[in-house]
C-alpha cells in the first residue's frame, strides 16, 4: 500500500494547460474520488499517476518516493478502466492470470490468487467463460479481479461503472466499496457522477478547469461547499440559486428575492452577513430544504406562495419544480400529500441551511476560504 502526493502539479497539451498547479495527499489505504464536468483534467491527473501521461511540471510522490520517470509497470499499480479491456479470446481464469504470469509467478501463486479474487467478486462460477459469454457488470468484475490479482500499492479506477445500466451501477457501487473494506488498499477513483463520489469517498476531490476547488468528506462538501460551483455540483438535484439582496428591515435582516419574497435571516447569522446589507447575492438553498406543504410560516418569513410547474413522484419522495423570478426552483413534497401541476402551493424554506454566495466571487458567504 503507499501514500500518495501530488506536488504542484502540471499537464500541458501544446499552449493547453489541462492540470494546473494540483496539491494533493492521500493517506495510506483512502479511497479518494476525482471528480468534475468534462475537461476538468481528473482522467488526465489519473493519468500521470499511472504513468500513461508524462508529467509536465511537478512531482508524483509514492510514500515520499518520486515516481515521475518510472515507467508503468515499476509503479506497482492496477488500472481498470472504462472499457474492460478484457482479451475476448481468453478465459476469464486467463484474463485474471494474464500479469501474473507476465510477472513469472509460479503456477501455484498464480492459481492461488486468481480463487482469491473470484470469490472476492463472486465469480468463481465463471472463471471457464469467455467474455462474450459475460453481462456487462460480469466483465467489469472480471476487470477487477484483474488488477486485484497483482496485490498493487494503488488501484486506480477511470469511469469503471459508466458503461452499466443504473441497476448495475448501484450493485457495483456498494461490491466496490465491500471490496475496499477487505483489502485496505489505496484507490483513486474518477467518475463525472457525484452520486458515485459521494457513495465511495473517503474524501471528494471536486476539479474545474485543471484546477482543484475543494478537497473533503462527501457530506462536508454537501454542507459546506466553500464556492457556487461546489455548491452546484455537489446533491442531487443540485441546489436552488436565485438572484436575491440582503437588506435590513426593522433592525432584521432579509434576503429579499422579489419584491413579493423577503426570506429572513436567522439571526445567528447576522454578523456575517453584516458587510453584505444592501449588496446583491445569490441565495442557494437544497431541495430538502425547501418544503411543499410545512406549517406556513410567513409571520417569520421563511414561506412563499408558487404554482407548480411540474411533478415529478419517484416514490420515496416527490420533486416539485416552479419558477421563481425567472429561475427554475425544485423542491420537496410529501409522498402521501398529493400535489398536482397547477396548484399553488407555499414553499417554506429552512433558512438554518441556505447559503448566500458573493456573485462578485462566486464564493460562499462565512465559509472558510
Amino acid at each position: 500500500m503507499a501514500r500518495v502526493a501530488l506536488n504542484k502539479l502540471v499537464k500541458r497539451f501544446g499552449s493547453v494547460e489541462a492540470v494546473r498547479e494540483v496539491d494533493l495527499d492521500i493517506t495510506d489505504g483512502e479511497f479518494v474520488v476525482l471528480v468534475g464536468p468534462s475537461g476538468c483534467g481528473k482522467s488526465t491527473t489519473l493519468r500521470m499517476i499511472a504513468g500513461l501521461e508524462p508529467v509536465t511540471s511537478g512531482a508524483i510522490s509514492f510514500n515520499d518516493q518520486v515516481i515521475n520517470d518510472l515507467p508503468p509497470k515499476d509503479r506497482d499499480i492496477a488500472m481498470v478502466f472504462q472499457s474492460y479491456a478484457l482479451y475476448p479470446h481468453m478465459s476469464v481464469y486467463d484474463n485474471m492470470a494474464f500479469g501474473l504470469k507476465l510477472k513469472r509467478s509460479t503456477r501455484v501463486e498464480i492459481d492461488q490468487r486468481v480463487k482469491e479474487a473470484a470469490g472476492l467478486l463472486n465469480i468463481t462460477e465463471l472463471l471457464a467463460r469467455k467474455p462474450r459469454e459475460l453481462s456487462g457488470g460480469q466483465r467489469q468484475r472480471v476487470a477487477m479481479g484483474r488488477a486485484i490479482v497483482r496485490q498493487p500499492r494503488v488501484f486506480l479506477f477511470d469511469e469503471p461503472l459508466s458503461n452499466l445500466d443504473a441497476n448495475l451501477r448501484a450493485q457495483m457501487r456498494v461490491e466496490i466499496k465491500r471490496l475496499h473494506a477487505k483489502l485496505e488498499t489505496t484507490v483513486v477513483y474518477v467518475t463525472h457522477d457525484q452520486i458515485e463520489a459521494m457513495t465511495l469517498a473517503d474524501r471528494i476531490v471536486v476539479m474545474r478547469d485543471g484546477i482543484i476547488e475543494q478537497v473533503g468528506e462527501p457530506m462536508t462538501l454537501y454542507r459546506q461547499p466553500k464556492n457556487k460551483f461546489v455548491a452546484g455540483f455537489i446533491g442531487a438535484p443540485k441546489m436552488n440559486f436565485m438572484s436575491g439582496r440582503i437588506e435590513r428591515v426593522n433592525g432584521a435582516l432579509n434576503v429579499v428575492i422579489t419584491p413579493d419574497i423577503a426570506l429572513k435571516v436567522p439571526a445567528d447569522r447576522h454578523n456575517t452577513y453584516e458587510p453584505f446589507v444592501d449588496t446583491d447575492v445569490d441565495f442557494g438553498i437544497r431541495a430538502e430544504h425547501l418544503m411543499v406543504n410545512q406549517q406556513s410560516d410567513i409571520a417569520n418569513g421563511s414561506s412563499m406562495q408558487v404554482d407548480i410547474e411540474v411533478v415529478e413522484p419517484t416514490g420515496g419522495e416527490v420533486l416539485v419544480f416552479t419558477t421563481i423570478d425567472g429561475m427554475e426552483v425544485v423542491a420537496k413534497s410529501d409522498p402521501n400529500h398529493t400535489v398536482r401541476r397547477g396548484d399553488r402551493v407555499m414553499l417554506t424554506a429552512d433558512m438554518n441551511r441556505m447559503h448566500l454566495i458573493d456573485p462578485k466571487t462566486d464564493l460562499v458567504i462565512g465559509s472558510d476560504n
